[in-house]
C-alpha cells in the first residue's frame, strides 16, 4: 500500500518522464547541401517541380515544347479551326476558412453552365485542397460541397498546446488534415488526374521550401502520372500547412545515391497567388500556325477591399489586423505579377475575391456555420453570373471598384 508522499512522487516521476519523452528530439534530419539542393530529385521525377521565382533555359525550353504539343493535339484533334483555340487558366489564392469562397463559386459556375474546363489550373494553400477538383471539372462539385460545407476545426486540426512548450514544431497537429486528403485523393483519383495531364492539362500546387526560403511550383499531373501518391499528398498538405499553427511537412529528395530531407510549409509564404514561375510568358510558344486566345481567370479568398473596422485595444486584436493587412499587401503584389505577365501573353485578365462583409468568426480557424454561409453566397453569385474586375484594385483603385462589386448582407452568427 503506498502512502500518500510515495503515490504523490510516483505521479512526479510519472509527470517528469513525459516531459523528458516530450522533449527528446528525433535523429537530426540531412537537409539538402547547398550546393545541390537546386538539383535534388523528388520521388525520382526530374521534371515534377521546379522553383518559382525563376526560370532556367532548360526548364524554359521544356515548358515551352510541352504547351506547343498540347496545343497543336488539341487544335488538329478540333479539325484545325481556323479561329483557333481558347485557352482558360484558373488560379486559386491561400485563405483559409475562406477557401469556401472559391470552392462555392466555381460549384455555382457549374451550375450555370458556362463553366470553361481549364487548360491550366494552380493552386496555393487552401487553393491547393480545392485545386484537383477544379481541375477534373464539375463532376467533382460534389466533393468540393462536402469538404467546405461538411468540417469543422476538429476535421482540420488538432491543438497540442502542451508540446508546443517542449519543442514541437507547431500550435496543432495535421493529422486530421492528412486523413481528409486520404479520404478523398486515392488511386482512382490520382488516375483520373494523371489522365487529364496526358491530354496536355496541367495541374500546379505551390509550396514553399524553408530551408532555401523558395517558393516551389509542383507538377501535380506529373507526379499523378508516376503513381507517386504519397507525394502527392504531401504537397497539397504542405502547400495548406501554415508556420507555427501547422508543422511543416518532410518530403524525401535524392542526389544519386544520396538521399536528403526537405521540409516544405505553406505555399502562402511566398505567394498568395501565381499562374507559373517568374518569366511564364517566356515560355509561351509564339509561331503556333493558329491564334490562341487566353484569359486567366484570378480567384482570391481573402478580401482585397476590407470594411473600415476599429480595432480593439488587445495584443492578440491588433497582431491579427496587422496580419490580414500584411496578406492583402502580399496579394496585391502577386496581382499584379499575374497581370503584367498576362498582359505580355496577350491573355484577358479576370478578377474576383471575398465578398465585402465575410469576417470569419474568432476562436474557431475553421468554423462549419460560417464556412457554409460563405459556400452558399458564392454559389448563387456564381450561378448567377461572376462579376469579374480586369484590373487588380491596387491598379485602379479601391473607389473605382466598389461600386462596380456585388454587395453582401453580411452572414448572421448560428444559433
Amino acid at each position: 500500500m503506498l502512502t500518500p508522499a510515495r503515490r504523490l512522487r510516483t505521479r512526479v516521476s510519472i509527470f517528469l518522464l513525459v516531459v523528458m519523452a516530450s522533449c527528446t528530439s528525433a535523429p537530426p534530419r540531412q537537409p539538402p547541401p547547398e550546393p545541390a539542393h537546386e538539383t535534388v530529385v523528388a520521388g525520382g521525377l526530374p521534371d515534377a517541380r521546379f522553383f518559382a521565382d525563376d526560370l532556367d533555359e532548360a526548364t524554359r525550353s521544356r515548358i515551352e515544347r510541352e504547351m506547343r504539343a498540347a496545343l497543336l493535339t488539341r487544335w488538329q484533334a478540333a479539325g484545325r479551326p481556323v479561329a483557333g483555340l481558347d485557352v482558360d487558366m484558373l488560379a486559386l489564392s491561400g485563405g483559409g476558412a475562406d477557401g469556401a469562397f472559391s470552392a462555392g463559386l466555381l460549384t455555382g459556375w457549374s451550375e450555370r453552365g458556362d463553366r470553361p474546363e481549364f487548360d491550366l489550373v494552380t493552386g496555393i494553400s487552401v487553393g491547393a485542397l480545392v485545386a484537383p477538383f477544379a481541375f477534373l471539372g464539375s463532376d467533382d462539385d460534389d466533393e468540393l460541397r462536402a469538404i467546405f460545407t461538411g468540417l469543422d476545426t476538429p476535421d482540420i486540426a488538432e491543438l497540442r498546446l502542451f508540446s508546443a512548450l517542449f519543442g514541437a514544431l507547431s500550435l496543432a497537429r495535421t493529422d486530421p488534415l492528412r486523413a481528409q486528403i486520404e479520404r478523398f485523393v486515392d488511386d482512382d483519383f490520382l488516375a483520373r488526374i494523371a489522365a487529364e495531364h496526358r491530354k496536355g492539362r496541367r495541374l500546379l500546387v505551390g509550396t514553399t521550401n524553408i530551408d532555401a526560403a523558395r517558393p516551389v511550383i509542383w507538377n501535380m499531373g506529373e507526379i499523378a502520372e508516376a503513381g507517386e501518391l504519397e507525394l502527392f499528398k504531401d504537397v497539397v498538405l504542405a502547400s495548406a500547412s501554415i508556420p507555427g499553427a501547422f508543422p511543416p511537412v518532410e518530403i524525401e529528395v535524392e542526389a544519386g545515391d544520396h538521399r536528403y530531407t526537405e521540409l516544405h510549409v505553406d505555399g502562402g509564404v511566398g505567394h498568395m497567388v501565381l499562374i507559373g514561375p517568374t518569366r511564364a510568358a517566356d515560355a509561351l510558344p509564339q509561331d503556333l500556325p493558329f491564334p490562341v486566345r487566353r484569359t486567366i481567370y484570378v480567384i482570391m479568398n481573402v478580401a482585397l477591399v476590407p470594411p473600415y473596422q476599429p480595432v480593439e485595444d488587445r495584443l492578440l486584436a491588433i497582431v491579427g489586423r496587422s496580419l490580414s493587412t500584411l496578406i492583402r499587401a502580399h496579394s496585391d503584389g502577386d496581382l499584379i505579377r499575374i497581370y503584367l505577365a498576362a498582359g505580355a501573353a496577350g491573355a484577358d485578365f479576370r478578377l474576383t475575391f471575398l465578398p465585402p462583409g465575410f469576417q470569419a468568426p474568432p476562436g474557431s480557424p475553421f468554423d462549419r456555420a460560417y464556412m457554409t454561409r460563405l459556400f452558399e453566397t458564392a454559389y448563387e453569385e456564381g450561378r448567377r453570373g461572376v462579376t469579374w474586375l480586369k484590373e487588380p484594385p491596387a491598379l485602379i483603385g479601391r473607389r473605382s471598384i466598389e461600386g462596380t462589386l456585388p454587395t453582401f448582407a453580411p452572414p448572421e452568427p448560428a444559433d
